[in-house]
């Protein structure tokens, strides 16, 4: 009976070692720098000619899956992000410059190696939608797309419960303001810094 009842205890331990060498998740957070781009410009009355990078924040949850070294690893994440714009100045325009912010669902879904479970190499697409957007208090979301992909590409560090993640983000969207016959093509990229908290 002793041995049957250790026998029990020695698989159910190792069926939830397995388990949770298999599957991991839990909740993370970050800052970042964040800026915006602009180009194919048509008709546009703001000829913008300099970018600056603001801080840009987010906070989300993560699953991973591991198998033999390669993981999977889908993502909700709600980012708020932007940049700011200088606009070119010419005979009938002064120079100024323009804030815009976003706030979007992101959900990407990276796939990588791990090494030695300690750090990963990783990349992935990005399903984003956009939630708002402002440019200098004004509410543009309207003349924006309101779902874009995008990619990340970085590499993390696993301490125990701790996740930490660096990675370079890109996600495109198009400005069409008809009623002003302007329209450009937007690139929001992003280094982003993350924290991740391991739940199981």
């Amino acid at each position: 009976m002793k041995r049957f009842i250790i026998t029990i205890i020695t698989i159910f331990a190792l069926g939830t070692a397995a388990q949770a060498q298999f599957l991991t998740g839990g909740v993370k957070a970050g800052v970042g720098s964040s800026s915006v781009g602009v180009r194919d410009v048509a008709n546009n009355p703001l000829q913008y000619a300099k970018k600056e990078s603001v801080t840009s924040f987010h906070a989300g949850a993560f699953a991973r899956v591991n198998i033999l070294g390669l993981f999977l690893q889908p993502e909700a994440i709600f980012t708020q992000t932007g940049g700011k714009l200088e606009s070119r100045p010419d005979a009938t325009i002064v120079s100024q410059v323009s804030e815009i912010t976003f706030n979007r669902l992101d959900v990407p879904v990276m796939a990588g190696v791990s090494i030695g479970n300690l750090v990963r190499i990783q990349a992935g697409p990005v399903a984003s939608m956009l939630l708002s957007a402002r440019q200098d208090g004004q509410n543009i979301k309207s003349f924006l797309e309101n779902s874009n992909w995008g990619y990340q590409a970085g590499v993390g560090l696993d301490i125990q419960r701790l996740s930490v993640d660096l990675r370079y983000e890109r996600i495109n969207n198009s400005y069409d303001n008809t009623a002003n016959q302007s329209n450009y093509d937007l690139a929001n990229e992003q280094l982003l810094l993350s924290l991740g908290l391991k739940l199981f």
